[in-house]
């Protein structure tokens, strides 16, 4: 304190209080091995700020406000803070979702269980984080390295976490797992190269349907890094590709009069046409409207015009089986 002159008995040395530092790292990490939960942790909790509040004034070390976390988190789970499970070492990316969303520090060396044990991360507010100076530095260079990560991270990922189920469904119309399972269809015929990988390629397909932004825009989204004209002529050529792709894998597998055996065809039968119609395959020709926007093509918004029903709309004939399941589609007209 200011106005104290202390004795030279009573000051320690950088390298002691590093040792003292450290033999109070390691009294805790074992104390942790032998606590599981219950009233073992709550006791572990009622004594650890006291014996924080011991070790401070011999520590130079940097304090945060509002973050929790001491950095002993090797041996327990950083989520439910249990000993001796089965884990695994959480990712830059998790460290960081955990320290901006959940204000928990959490060391390069966490760990988490392999089975997803809670939701939430279980609230430690008597671990006031103390970082050494090295700690500091490494946590800076971590955020650092996160950052640069989201800059050029596409707008979706097979494993975002950043839009939720709703979010999806407005801008692609998909779910992630429904996305995956279409992207799967195609990755035998489109490889992943460094402007995108099946996955985005077919975000980016949906998201031009769904919401009709221009090539150039969905470039933006998914942070296509090449040249102006290179970004909407990259992103056209992906969409014209899925086209192919999914003509090719789903439209022969789903539509067509070769897609189905008559066997087949006649399990659509329903009780009524197979009371008037027997063993004879049946099928209903119906004319569909389907209604879309005015196009900002003139020649295609001319075209899906119909001055019958003064509305913009595509004409397609549907060969549909009695129980409404649709065989093939002639069309548009």
């Amino acid at each position: 304190m200011r106005g104290i002159e202390l004795e030279p008995e009573m000051i320690i040395c950088s390298q002691c209080r590093i040792a003292l530092y450290r033999e109070n790292k390691r009294r805790r990490s074992s104390d942790m091995e032998s606590i599981c939960n219950g009233d073992d942790l709550k006791n572990y909790e009622d004594h650890e700020y006291e014996r924080q509040q011991e070790i401070l004034p011999l520590d130079n070390l940097l304090i945060l406000d509002n973050i929790y976390g001491n950095g002993d988190d090797y041996i327990y789970c950083t989520w439910c803070m249990k000993a001796g499970v089965e884990m695994k070492q959480l990712s830059l990316s998790e460290r960081m979702t955990l320290l901006c969303e959940h204000n928990l520090y959490t060391s390069h060396t966490a760990r988490r269980c392999t089975d997803s044990c809670c939701n939430l991360p279980r609230k430690r507010s008597h671990e006031r984080t103390h970082l050494s100076s090295q700690q500091a530095v490494n946590l800076i260079n971590d955020l650092t390295t996160e950052l640069s990560r989201v800059k050029i991270t596409p707008f979706i990922t097979d494993n975002s976490t950043v839009l939720s189920k709703e979010d999806d469904l407005s801008w692609i119309g998909w779910t992630l797992e429904q996305l995956k399972e279409m992207a799967s269809l195609v990755e035998s015929r489109m490889h992943s190269s460094k402007h995108r990988t099946p996955f985005e390629a077919m975000c980016q397909f949906w998201i031009k349907l769904k919401t009709n932004l221009s090539f150039r825009q969905i470039g933006t989204l998914f942070k296509v890094s090449t040249s102006e004209e290179s970004i909407r002529r990259r992103i056209e050529d992906t969409f014209h590709a899925i086209t192919i792709y999914l003509n090719d894998v789903l439209v022969s597998s789903n539509l067509g009069l070769n897609h189905l055996t008559r066997t087949e065809a006649l399990s659509h039968h329903t009780t009524y046409t197979k009371a008037f119609f027997g063993d004879q395959l049946l099928l209903i020709w119906d004319g569909t409207y389907v209604y879309c926007n005015k196009s900002n093509d003139h020649t295609l918004q001319r075209d899906c015009y119909s001055g019958h029903k003064s509305r913009h709309l595509v004409k397609l004939m549907s060969l549909v089986i009695p129980d409404g399941y649709v065989l093939d589609l002639i069309g548009p007209f």
